[in-house]
C-alpha cells in the first residue's frame, strides 16, 4: 500500500539499476539476430579450397544455419571485378548449390522460379548473388555452395601468393565454428616444408590458428564475429603455378617486411593491451575492496555516533507524545507506510472524532437475497484548534490530513465512508485520490523530519558512499568494454564488473541505511524497538501486565505501528480477557475485534482497500497517459514480391556477402569484399579501413592499415 516505502534506497540504487540493465543488454548481444519475431545462428563454417598449377581457386563451403522462425532460403554475394593485390581480374563462375539432408548433398537445379529446391544467380556488377531457395522454420539447415575464382593467386617473379579473405566482416550474426582447408598445388616429387619453401600467415580473431596438415594448410577459428574478418596469406613456390602466366614483379622481400612489420607492431599493441587489461584489473579490485572498507568504517562511525543512552531490553509505554503515524516513520527510517494509516484511524477512534461500526445489506437478486457486509467509519466531530504546541500542531496536521481524505476526498456525503467505496472512488478520480493522499503522506514525512531529523548530524558520510557506488558503476561498465575490445577471458570480462557492482551495491545498501536522525530521533527509536520487544515478550515475563485501559488504547495503537497488533491481542486473550471485554477499550479494540466469515478484521480491510485503491488509481493514471499522446496508427502488412530482393534479409558471407531468405524482410545494401581482402561499396570504391587489434595465439602477428586500403586486421605466420 505504501506508495513510497523504501524510497531512499530507491534512489540510492538506481544509478546500479541502470547500469545492470546495460550491461545485460550487451551480455545478450553476441550471437543474437536483431528481429522480432525470427533469428538464426551461423552454427558452422566449412570452407574446402585447391588451388590448381593455372591458378584456379576451387572453393566448396557449407555453412551450418539454425532457424528460429520462419525462412525461404539464404543467399550468397560473390565478388567480381578488379583485385588491387595484383593487377587481375577476378572471375567467379558457381558451378553447384545444394543442400544436405540425411548426410547426403542434394544438388539443386539453376532455375529462376523461385521455387524450393532451385537456385538463381544474378550480375550485379561488383558481385554476383547466389540465392538458394529453400523453406525452413524452426530446425537446422546446412547448404553447400561451390565456385571457381580466378585472379585471386599470383605468379610473382620469385614467389608464387594466395590472398583470400574466406570470411569478412558483414554478416548479420556470427559465424561459429569456421574451418578453412586449403590445397596448394604441390608437384609431383616436391612437398611442403613449413616455414621453407611454403609460408602461411592468417588474419582475424584473437582465437584464429593457422597449421599445417602434410601438404595443406589450415585455418581455424572458433567464431568470427560480424565486425571481424579471417584471411589468408600464402607464399609457396612460383613453379607450382606453371599454369599461370608469370609477373616480371618480384614480391617475396615486400611480403616478409611486411608481414614481420605487421607482427611486431601486433606484438607492441598487445603488450600494450596486457598492461591495460592487467592494469585495469588491478584497478577494478583495488577500487571494489576499497569500497567496501570505506563502507565498513562508514558504517562503524555512523553506528557510534549515533548509539543512544538508553540500553534497556524493554520499554513499557509509548516513548512519547508525538502522533503514532510520526512515530511509525521514524520506526521505518523515514517513510510513510500503509499501517500508519491504519493506526491513524485507530488514534482518532480512540480520540473520539470518528466511529467504527460493522453493516449489513440486503440486495434482492434472481436467486434470492444477496447479503453484503461492509465496514463503515463516521466523522463524529470536527478537529479543534491546536493548542499551539510543536507535538499538537504535528498531531492536528496528521489528523486533518487523515479526515480530510476520507471525508472530504473519499466519502460521498462528507459523514460516512465505507470501505468498499475507496477502490471505487479511486478508480473512478485517481488524480483526486493521489492527491489527498499524497497530502497526508506529506505531513507525516514533514512532521517527522521537523521532529526527528532535523539538528541530526549532516556530514555522515552518505554522500562519499554514493559517489564511490556511482564510481564503482562508471568503473564496471569501463573494464566490461576494455575486456570486450581486447577480449579478455570470459572470467575476467564479467567477474570483474560483478565484483564492482557488488561493491557499488554494498556502498548503496549501507548509504540508505545511515539515516539523518538528531538526538532525540536515536532515543525514541530505540525506545520503540524496546517497547516493541515488550509487546511481544510481556506474557513471558515474570511481572504483572498493565490494567490501564487508557494504556492499552495507547499501546494497541503503537502495536500497529511497531506491526506486531496480532500477537498483542492474541497475548490479551490469554492472560487478560477482561482488557477485551472493557467498552473503554472496544473503540480501539472494535479495529481488531470485527470480523465476518472471511476472517478478516476491520484494520485488515481498510489495509486491503487503500492497497487496491492505489493499485487500480496507478493503472487508471497510466492509461490515461497513454491515451493522452497525440497521433497514432497501425502497420499494415505488405504484398510478397516474387523474384525481387524485397523479400531477402541480408546475411552476409565470407569474401563474400550472403543472406536468409524470409518474408517481410527488407532489401539491404552492403560491402562486398574483393578477392585479396579490398572493400568496396556496391558500385563503389574501396574505403580505407581503420586498424583493428587481434591476434591469432601461437605465431606473430600485427596489425596495419593496409596502403591499398585493405581491411585491417593481424597477421600470423607459422614458423618451423
Amino acid at each position: 500500500m505504501a506508495r513510497r516505502h523504501g524510497r531512499p534506497v530507491r534512489r540510492a540504487l538506481c544509478p546500479l539499476l541502470v547500469l545492470l540493465a546495460f550491461l545485460s543488454g550487451l551480455l545478450l548481444l553476441p550471437g543474437q539476430a536483431l528481429a522480432s519475431d525470427r533469428s538464426y545462428q551461423i552454427t558452422q563454417v566449412d570452407i574446402d579450397a585447391t588451388v590448381d598449377a593455372d591458378g584456379t581457386l576451387h572453393v566448396v563451403e557449407t555453412r551450418t544455419f539454425d532457424f528460429d522462425g520462419s525462412f525461404n532460403g539464404v543467399y550468397w554475394d560473390i565478388p567480381t571485378g578488379y583485385n588491387p593485390n595484383n593487377g587481375q581480374e577476378v572471375e567467379i563462375n558457381v558451378t553447384s548449390a545444394g543442400e544436405s539432408t540425411a548426410g547426403s548433398l542434394l544438388a539443386f537445379q539453376l532455375s529462376d522460379s523461385d521455387e524450393d529446391g532451385t537456385y538463381s544467380i544474378s550480375d550485379r556488377g561488383s558481385i554476383q548473388r547466389l540465392k538458394i531457395y529453400s523453406a525452413h522454420r524452426n530446425e537446422k539447415a546446412k547448404f553447400t555452395i561451390a565456385y571457381d575464382a580466378t585472379g585471386i593467386a599470383t605468379r610473382w617473379q620469385d614467389t608464387g601468393e594466395l590472398y583470400w579473405k574466406f570470411v569478412s566482416d558483414g554478416w548479420d550474426v556470427e559465424s561459429q565454428n569456421v574451418t578453412c582447408t586449403l590445397h596448394l598445388p604441390v608437384p609431383a616429387g616436391e612437398g611442403v616444408t613449413p616455414g621453407q619453401n611454403v609460408r602461411a600467415w592468417g588474419h582475424g580473431p584473437l582465437d584464429g590458428s593457422v597449421s599445417f596438415s602434410g601438404s595443406d594448410v589450415v585455418f581455424t577459428a572458433s567464431g568470427v564475429g560480424t565486425d571481424e574478418y579471417a584471411e589468408m596469406r600464402v607464399t609457396f613456390p612460383q613453379s607450382w603455378l606453371s599454369g599461370l602466366s608469370q609477373s616480371s614483379a618480384g614480391r617475396l622481400d615486400s611480403i616478409l617486411s611486411e608481414e614481420q612489420q605487421w607482427a611486431d607492431e601486433a606484438n607492441a599493441r598487445r603488450t600494450r593491451a596486457r598492461i591495460l587489461v592487467w592494469g585495469t584489473g588491478a584497478l577494478a579490485a583495488i577500487a571494489a575492496v576499497g569500497t567496501v572498507v570505506l563502507a565498513l568504517l562508514k558504517k562503524r562511525k555512523y553506528d557510534r555516533d549515533n548509539e543512544p543512552d538508553f540500553k534497556d531490553k524493554y520499554f513499557r509505554d509509548v516513548p512519547t507524545s508525538d502522533h503514532p503515524a510520526v512515530l511509525g516513520a521514524l520506526f521505518n527510517g523515514g517513510s510513510v507506510e500503509g499501517k500508519e494509516l491504519t493506526a491513524t484511524l485507530m488514534h482518532l477512534t480512540d480520540e473520539g472524532y470518528i466511529s467504527l461500526e460493522k453493516v449489513t445489506t440486503k440486495k434482492k437478486g434472481l436467486f434470492g437475497d444477496k447479503v453484503r457486509e461492509d465496514y463503515r467509519v463516521t466523522k463524529l466531530k470536527g478537529m479543534p484548534r491546536s493548542s499551539g504546541s510543536a507535538r499538537d500542531k504535528a498531531t492536528h496536521t496528521v489528523d486533518s490530513k487523515t479526515l480530510s481524505l476520507l471525508f472530504k476526498t473519499i466519502s460521498d456525503d462528507g459523514e460516512k465512508l465505507y470501505f468498499s467505496r475507496i477502490e471505487s472512488f479511486a478508480k473512478k478520480e485517481p488524480e483526486l485520490y493521489h492527491s489527498a493522499y499524497e497530502k497526508w503522506e506529506g505531513a507525516v514525512t514533514g512532521k517527522y523530519a521537523e521532529r526527528f531529523e532535523d539538528g541530526g548530524e549532516k556530514g555522515n558520510g552518505r554522500g562519499w558512499l554514493v559517489l564511490v557506488g556511482v564510481i564503482d558503476c562508471i568503473l564496471a561498465f569501463a573494464v566490461f568494454v576494455a575486456y570486450l575490445i581486447f577480449e579478455a577471458s570470459v572470467l575476467a570480462m564479467i567477474g570483474l564488473p560483478l565484483l564492482l557492482v557488488a561493491a557499488a551495491v554494498a556502498a548503496f545498501v549501507t548509504a540508505a541505511s545511515m539515516k539523518r536522525i538528531n538526538r532525540e530521533g536515536i532515543e525514541t527509536l530505540a525506545k520503540l524497538r524496546a517497547l516493541r520487544s515488550w509487546l511481544t515478550d510481556f506474557t513471558h515475563l515474570s511481572e504483572a501486565v498493565p490494567s490501564d485501559v487508557v494504556l492499552w488504547n495507547r499501546l494497541l495503537v503503537m502495536a500497529v505501528v511497531l506491526d506486531v497488533a496480532d500477537e498483542v491481542i492474541e497475548q490479551l486473550r490469554a492472560t487478560m480477557p477482561e482488557m477485551l471485554e472493557d467498552p473503554d477499550f472496544m473503540p480501539t479494540y472494535g479495529w481488531y475485534f470485527y470480523r465476518w466469515h472471511g476472517g478478516s478484521s476491520p484494520a485488515d480491510v481498510f489495509t486491503q482497500s487503500m492497497q487496491s485503491a492505489h493499485h487500480v488509481s496507478d493503472a487508471a493514471l497510466a492509461a490515461s497517459s497513454d491515451s493522452s499522446g497525440g497521433g497514432g496508427g497501425r502497420g499494415l502488412p505488405g504484398r510478397r514480391h516474387r523474384r525481387q530482393d524485397r523479400g531477402l534479409r541480408r546475411l552476409r558471407h565470407p569474401g563474400r556477402s550472403g543472406g536468409v531468405r524470409q518474408a517481410g524482410g527488407p532489401q539491404h545494401r552492403h560491402l562486398a569484399l574483393e578477392a585479396g581482402g579490398e572493400r568496396r561499396p556496391e558500385g563503389g570504391h574501396a574505403d580505407p579501413g581503420v586498424p583493428v587489434l587481434c591476434q591469432w595465439p601461437g605465431g606473430v602477428g600485427g596489425d596495419r592499415q593496409h596502403r591499398r586500403h585493405r581491411q585491417p586486421g593481424v597477421r600470423y605466420a607459422v614458423r618451423p
